[in-house]
């Protein structure tokens, strides 16, 4: 035996009304706000369109800038010099070479 349903368009109106009946007794202990937002959604899903929207365009990426070049002074200082430059001298009073 071979399974063939088909809705005519006769029944139709009788059957949704025989489905959202079913529904609705099942949605029956949501509050009245909750079976509209129920509904709602549906209507939402049914009424959004089967198509796929339209692709959007894509940004074409943009070329690595070149790496910024910085000069380095040179660092060749003697030791004392660096060590003025990295100790503070507020507060010290006078230091005196041994």
């Amino acid at each position: 035996m071979t399974l063939d349903l088909w809705i005519t368009p006769e029944e139709t109106p009788a059957l949704a009304a025989q489905a959202t009946a079913l529904i609705d007794a099942r949605l029956s202990r949501f509050a009245e706000a909750e079976r509209a937002a129920f509904w709602s959604s549906i209507r939402k899903a049914y009424n959004t369109p089967y198509n796929d929207p339209s692709p959007r365009e894509v940004e074409t990426p943009r070329k690595p800038q070149p790496p910024v070049q910085i000069e380095v002074p040179d660092l060749s200082l003697p030791v004392a010099a660096l060590a003025a430059i990295a100790l503070p001298t507020a507060g010290l009073g006078d230091i005196h070479a041994a």
